[in-house]
Parts: structure tokens; sequence; C-alpha cells
């Protein structure tokens, strides 16, 4: 006991010094391993955060493609209303405006991204701000605006069914243009269609779902995304540093 107390005695600074650079040497080996963990964790995040920009990029597109295409459909509607309340006079025109007075349209989008990150859990993106941010875009603004779309869809084919028929040779005539919903739809009896109440309360309520479709529905989502695609950029600028 007494030698192995002396030896410890003579050599305890390099005994010291030996478990002081094991404990480095596992700290450092620690370290090493949690900086190429969180790296490969940033490069994930930085990825995941670019992909929902570039989606909303494209979703943003469509939106305003969408919108745009409702403006037209709010103008037709307001010119027939007024040829009809006016006594005007058909003429070939006409047709072209009568096939905007329903359209089928559909929000195309893509929420690959996100779902990437619910995957992988959501606190894979770090700034709770942007995490919120991008759930209340996806998870609460997409989802309510489908359902509406949804609605809107039901009562385009609705109409379809229940106004068109009796009242316009066919529907659904587009002319096949690329992005476009141009086309013709002809009146069977242009006259008779200034005297229908039913077609009246059609083409008036149309008006109305149309402005709350564009000023509500599309314009909340517009300014959401757009927020959301600049909220992305500086994030991921500030991750990239």
């Amino acid at each position: 006991m007494k030698r192995i107390l002396s030896t410890l005695k003579e050599k305890w600074p390099e005994y010291f010094f030996e478990i002081l650079v094991l404990i480095i040497g596992i700290y450092g080996a620690f370290e090493l391993a949690n900086y190429g963990e969180n790296k490969s964790r940033k490069q994930a995040e930085i990825e995941i955060l670019k992909g929902c920009k570039t989606e909303l990029m494209t979703d943003l597109v469509e939106i305003n493609f969408n919108m745009n295409e409702l403006r037209k459909s709010q103008n037709a509607l307001n010119l027939i209303l007024e040829v009809l309340e006016n006594d005007g006079s058909y003429h070939d025109s006409l047709a072209s405006h009568f096939i905007y007075t329903l359209l089928p349209m559909h929000f195309v989008h893509s929420t690959s991204s996100f779902e990437t990150a619910k995957s992988r859990g959501l606190d894979i993106i770090s700034n709770t701000d942007i995490r919120n941010k991008l759930i209340a875009v996806y998870d609460s603004q997409y989802d309510f605006f489908l359902k509406a779309e949804d609605e809107e869809l039901a009562e385009v084919q609705y109409h379809m069914r229940q106004i068109l028929p009796g009242r316009f040779e066919s529907g659904y005539n587009f002319e096949g243009k690329e992005n476009t919903f141009e086309g013709r739809m002809v009146p069977i009896d242009f006259e008779s269609l200034k005297t229908d109440q039913e077609y009246h309360y059609f083409i008036k309520t149309q008006q109305n779902r149309t402005r709350s479709y564009i000023d509500y529905f599309y314009e909340n989502l517009r300014k959401s995304v757009e927020s959301m695609i600049l909220d992305l950029e500086i994030e991921i600028k500030k991750l990239e540093l």
C-alpha cells in the first residue's frame, strides 16, 4: 500500500496529465460528433426551407393566374347582366362572355417539402416563428381554402346541370387554348334570358360569389404566401451564414 501511495505521490502529475488527455479526447470526440450532427441537421433544414420557398413561388404563380381568370369571369358577369337588364341586343362576342359565367377553378399546389418536414419532425425547423407560420399557411389556410374551393366546384357542377340545360346549346365549350378557359357558350333564346328571373338570380349570385372569392379567399391566400416567401428568404440567408 505504501509503495502504491509512494508511486502515486511521485507520478501523480503524469497520471493526471494522462487522465486529462483522455477526458479531452472523449469530450473532443463527443463535440465533433455533435458538430457533424448539427451541421447535417442544419443542412437538412435549409433544404426543406428552400423546397418550401420554391413550391410557394410556384403556388403564387397559380394563385395569380386563377385570380386573373376570376376577374375575367367577374367582368363577363357584369357585362352580361348589364346587357340583359338594359334590353341589349345579342352579338356573337357575348358567347365568349357566357363561357366565363362558370369556371371550374382548381388551385394546383404542392406541400411535399412541408410534408417532409412533418415526417422528420417539425422541430427540424429551428426558428419557432417560421415553423408556426408554415403550419398556419399549410395546415390552416390551405386546408380552409381547399374546403371553400370544393364548395365552389360543387356549385359549378350544380349550375352546369340545373341552370344551363334548356338555356344554352351546350356547356364546357372551351377552345383548348393553353392555360385559359376561353371558349363559347351560345344561348338557345337570348331574348328569353332578359325576363328569366331564375337566370338573373344565378348571374347576380355568381357576381357576389366571384367577388368574395377574389377579394377574400384568393387575396388572403396570396398575401400569406407572399409574406411566407419573404420570411423564408430571410431565414435561409441567416442559416447559410
